[in-house]
C-alpha cells in the first residue's frame, strides 16, 4: 500500500516538473523569436513636445536626421511620418509628428523599426542614444526658426 502511494506521488511530481519545463521552454522560445517582447525603454521616453508649428517641426525633424548622416527613406506630411535609416541600414526609425494644440504645440515621437547589430541581435541601450541624437539636433534646427 505504501509503495503505491510513493509511486503515485513520484508520478504527480514528474508531471508537475514536466509542465514547468514546458512552460519555461515556451517562454524562452518566445523571448528569442520575438525581440520586441524583450524589455526595452518605454515609448514615452522617445517623445517630446515643442512650441512650434506642425510645418516647422516636420521640417526640423527631417533636417535633423539628414544632418546626422541618416538617409530619409520616406515622408508623409499628411500622416506626419518620417522614416529614416542610418548609412549601414542596421537601424531604421520612424518619427511621428502631430499637432497637440494651436498654441502652437507639436509632439514628436520616435519609434525604432529595426535596430540590429552584426549577428541580427538587438542593440540594447542604443535606442536611447539615437533618440538623444535626433531630439537634440531637432532643437538646434528649431532654434534657428525664432
Amino acid at each position: 500500500m505504501r509503495q503505491k502511494e510513493c509511486e503515485q506521488s513520484r508520478c504527480t511530481a514528474g508531471v508537475t516538473v514536466g509542465k514547468l519545463a514546458l512552460i519555461t521552454l515556451v517562454v524562452l522560445t518566445a523571448v528569442c523569436l520575438f525581440p520586441a517582447a524583450q524589455a526595452k525603454d518605454k515609448p514615452e521616453d522617445y517623445t517630446m513636445v515643442v512650441l512650434h508649428t506642425y510645418d516647422e517641426v516636420f521640417q526640423a525633424a527631417q533636417t535633423a536626421v539628414e544632418r546626422k548622416g541618416w538617409i530619409v527613406t520616406g515622408t508623409d506630411k499628411d500622416k506626419g511620418v518620417i522614416t529614416a535609416k542610418n548609412p549601414d541600414g542596421k537601424c531604421v526609425i520612424e518619427l511621428h509628428v502631430e499637432i497637440i494644440s494651436q498654441k502652437p504645440e507639436t509632439r514628436v515621437t520616435m519609434n525604432i523599426i529595426k535596430n540590429y547589430g552584426f549577428w541580427k541581435k538587438p542593440l540594447g541601450g542604443w535606442d536611447a542614444s539615437v533618440w538623444q541624437m535626433v531630439s537634440s539636433e531637432m532643437q538646434k534646427v528649431l532654434a534657428t526658426y525664432q
